[in-house]
């Protein structure tokens, strides 16, 4: 499992307590982890795309440019967690998903311009955590299982637990009873 931490509150972040307490109940065998805010990730810009459209030209995936797109792309089964944040994500959650979103790597065209994903992953888990309470406006959700299906992800998940600061005092109230009502469910489908 490839877990995509975008979670820019440390271990002071709702969502990452709410992901890691389902990696302790569902024991993933292999888990591979990549926190966004420890590798530096810029937008890609001018410079960034000529260079990875020449690499990209030429069959040259193995460059390290390619190494996050190859990560993602050979993943078994993906978990993002990222915090509701401006009614989607953290903006370096987007920044991640250009980085990882290259044709002929993680997508591409078929003859008929078609587009066909080519990642590995047959499910993407996707964790977060909301101060209100947002319903199916999470537009956050809503662009990464877009994403996944385009990269060829059949199944998106979500586990969005909402209304934590709503009453600041019943903060870790709430999100205990969510990570109980996650733990419950994960055993009720025999993944715990």
């Amino acid at each position: 499992m490839l877990v995509i931490d975008c979670c820019l509150r440390g271990e002071d972040s709702a969502t990452r307590r709410y992901y890691q307490a389902y990696l302790e109940a569902a024991t993933p065998e292999r888990v591979e982890m990549v926190e966004l805010a420890r590798l530096g990730l810029r937008p890609l810009d001018w410079e960034t795309l000529a260079l990875r459209d020449r690499l990209s030209a030429e069959g040259r995936f193995d460059h390290v440019l390619f190494h996050l797109a190859r990560q993602f792309r050979d993943a078994e089964e993906i978990l993002i967690a990222a915090p509701f944040w401006d009614l989607s994500f953290p903006s370096l959650l987007k920044v991640y998903l250009e980085q990882v979103s290259v044709a002929g790597l993680t997508f591409g065209y078929t003859q008929e311009g078609q587009c066909v994903g080519h990642c590995r992953a047959r499910r993407l888990l996707y964790f977060s955590t909301c101060g209100g309470y947002v319903g199916e406006e999470h537009l956050g959700f809503a662009y990464v299982k877009a994403l996944g299906a385009m990269l060829g992800i059949p199944e998106c998940v979500p586990y969005i637990l909402e209304g934590l600061d709503i009453d600041p005092a019943q903060r870790e109230t709430v999100l205990a009873e969510g990570i109980l009502r996650l733990r419950s469910q994960l055993a009720e489908d025999g993944r715990a």
